[in-house]
């Protein structure tokens, strides 16, 4: 069975030869490798990140429904209005959210991807109908609670899994696919929850019900697929959408790039690596700003449509969608272009620049237009924020359960984010929630002054690497990506 470094071998050996047959015969050999490259990763990219795409989907679309809800009968229902109610049922959530995060990861390992993903899904998808028979604020708020406790593990798991089967520089668009999509499509849920809420014979008054109890429903089938689809890792026996020569390359591509192609058990000394990288903590607190701000935008823009600007409920419903498509088209082309390019800091401050400009225009500006313009903008930055410094962080760790754990630390400091989110975005500054606006675009312009730190210590510490002052995390050929 031909590994890459066979391949490469051969190519290498006939090129050192003077002969010009030998020189054609070295270039269809590096072509032939180029070509079954680019189909591994084809078949990978068609049979991974689409459900896992679908499954953060809906887990998106479950956590964040809260706002469609609002606005068809829930505050009547069960009184989310009164006080910090609302504030209270979201911050809840990201508390059990961030509490199980590395539980849930050190399962994934020992239960396998598809199995507890699978097992995730299913559950949350039971919990989000319990949600739409819902009595009162108490059973709201326990279930809740639920929800963030078998969420914690989708968006972390993804992650890690979406980075165990490609390269470095191959990561980024994938997160961004895997991410963008996933909002984009959480976006147009506020559509198809206004056609759930006409299933209630009072749209208004308790269609809401109807948005958990479909959703849900949903969610219980796209966990099934996931079961069925999932592979957990390369070198897994379930991999058998690979021929047998095509899994040999991947892993020996991913073993030449970083030493092992998936193996490493999260243990306490690897924990204690990891959380003393400085770096890890700068780019999960970066990464934070993108997640606390789109969370405010996902749970919060369907009120300021409707409350703030006057729009209709099946206005507010459908105006969610053109900022997320939007930001979608500026998340992959940033991300296309940070992969190209081979660096992350100049994208991830143009990404928190849009987000600061959309913020301050949305919670400033008085004229609808200029404000609904906003949330284009404000949608573009978070949106593009995320993926690129998801990658950032996965970029500059080692190792693969060292890239899990960065990947539970990134997704600690979101879950952070969502409880600053409820706390910022507050009943009493409702329709229009300047406050919780400008602490947003606070965070964001945060997060891009310390890029500029980021990136100045990386670069200087790979020039250094290069003159041989310097070895990075004990490895002479790693160097960061700034």
């Amino acid at each position: 069975m031909a590994s890459i470094n066979d391949m490469k071998d051969r190519a290498m050996h006939v090129e050192g030869s003077t002969k010009p047959e030998d020189d054609v015969a070295a270039g269809t050999i590096a072509a032939s490798t180029t070509v079954i490259e680019r189909r591994i990763t084809r078949k990978t990219d068609w049979r991974l990140v689409p459900i896992l795409a679908a499954l953060y989907t809906i887990s998106l679309i479950d956590r964040t429904n809260l706002g469609g809800a609002r606005i068809s009968g829930i505050d009547q229902d069960i009184g989310l209005d009164i006080g910090n109610r609302y504030s209270v049922v979201v911050l809840v959530f990201y508390v059990s959210y961030v509490f199980f995060e590395l539980p849930s990861n050190i399962l994934l390992k020992k239960f396998g991807a598809a199995n507890w993903l699978g097992f995730l899904g299913l559950a949350f998808g039971l919990v989000t109908i319990g949600i739409g028979l819902s009595k009162n604020y108490a059973t709201l708020v326990v279930l809740r609670v639920m929800l963030g406790t078998m969420e914690a593990g989708i968006f972390p798991g993804c992650i890690y899994l979406i980075s165990s089967w490609y390269r470095r520089y191959e990561v980024s668009k994938r997160i961004a696919f895997f991410f963008t999509i996933s909002s984009f499509l959480s976006a147009f849920a506020n559509i198809m929850a206004y056609g759930f809420t006409q299933i209630s014979s009072q749209p208004e008054r308790h269609g809401w019900k109807w948005i958990f109890i479909v959703q849900g429903s949903i969610t219980c089938a796209i966990a099934i697929l996931t079961k069925l689809i999932v592979i957990d890792f390369p070198e897994s026996k379930r991999n058998k959408f690979l021929a047998p020569e095509e899994k040999d390359i991947l892993i020996s591509r991913l073993v030449q790039e970083r030493g092992e192609a998936e193996g490493g058990k999260i243990t306490p000394a690897v924990l204690k690596e990891v959380a003393k990288k400085w770096h890890a903590w700068a780019l999960a607190f970066i990464y934070m700003g993108g997640s606390t701000g789109l969370y405010g935008i996902l749970f919060f823009l369907p009120l300021i449509l409707r409350k703030g600007l006057g729009y209709s409920q099946v206005a507010s419903f459908c105006l969610t969608a053109p900022p997320a498509a939007f930001g979608l088209l500026c998340s992959l082309a940033i991300s296309w272009a940070s992969d190209k390019y081979r660096v992350r800091g100049p994208f991830v401050i143009l990404s928190c620049s849009l987000g600061i400009v959309g913020f301050a225009m949305t919670g400033f500006l008085t004229a609808p237009t200029p404000r609904y313009v906003g949330a284009f903008l404000g949608q573009a930055g978070t949106t593009s924020l995320i993926p690129i410094s998801l990658a950032w962080g996965q970029n500059n760790i080692q190792g693969d359960a060292q890239k899990s754990v960065m990947s539970i630390i990134q997704v600690f400091n979101a879950g952070v984010g969502g409880i600053y989110s409820a706390l910022v975005f507050r009943q009493q500054d409702a329709p229009a929630y300047i406050p919780g606006l400008a602490a947003s675009g606070a965070l964001l312009l945060a997060g891009a002054l310390l890029t500029v730190v980021c990136s100045f210590i990386f670069w200087r510490a790979n020039k250094k690497a290069d003159r041989g002052e310097l070895v990075i995390d004990g490895n002479a050929e790693f160097r960061y990506t700034w």
